[in-house]
């Protein structure tokens, strides 16, 4: 049986901005990937936008690795084909595991999105422009934030760096019965 995990994305005001049930998939002691299946419901903070990839007709895998910059986020459809991809700019991240159960991350506004189609593009350079004159660790993590927007981008375009131990199709979209030796096999980058 997997592990439940609640994953939070937060604001650097300490606000929430999206909450949700996930499973641990123990692929790797070297990152986190936690899978959210089609029907999970998701929650966000009231009256804003909600990306598409997160609404509960996707499948999700999360991944973070400890002490990185960044989240990485890609929905799958029901039948496990790629739909796009989310890679939140974050402050880094703590020293999760397979075994955490409550997973918290603090986003710093700008993103890359990968569409369906594998073209990339970033967003949200205002945003973070707005909150560096309102958050002094967002205004001094200016240069790392823009580094690792630029890194990320670049790996998203060519399925590389981070996004190498993703796949581009789930080999299936259903885990609840298998042993972590069954998970790690399937989960090997192809």
């Amino acid at each position: 049986m997997l592990l439940e995990a609640e994953v939070c994305k937060m604001l650097v005001s300490g606000d929430p901005w999206a909450c949700w049930q996930g499973f641990q998939l123990p692929v790797s002691n070297d990152y986190v990937c936690i899978w959210t299946p089609v029907g999970t419901k998701k929650h966000w903070k009231p009256r804003y936008w909600k990306p598409d990839f997160f609404y509960a007709d996707y499948h999700t895998l999360t991944y973070m690795w400890p002490d990185k910059w960044f989240a990485i986020h890609i929905g799958y459809t029901k039948e496990g084909a790629f739909h796009s991809g989310y890679c939140d700019v974050t402050l880094p991240t703590p020293a999760y595991t397979s075994t955490t159960q409550e997973v918290i991350y603090t986003d710093l506004y700008v993103d890359v999105v990968i569409r369906q189609d594998y073209s990339v593009y970033t967003k949200d350079q205002e945003v973070y422009e707005r909150a560096a004159q309102q958050y002094p660790i967002v205004a001094e993590s200016w240069k790392k934030s823009f580094e690792v927007l630029d890194w990320i981008e670049e790996h998203a375009k060519h399925w590389s760096g981070p996004f190498a131990v993703m796949p581009r199709q789930l080999p299936r979209t259903n885990w609840d019965n298998l042993s972590i030796d069954e998970i790690r096999e399937l989960m090997q980058p192809c």
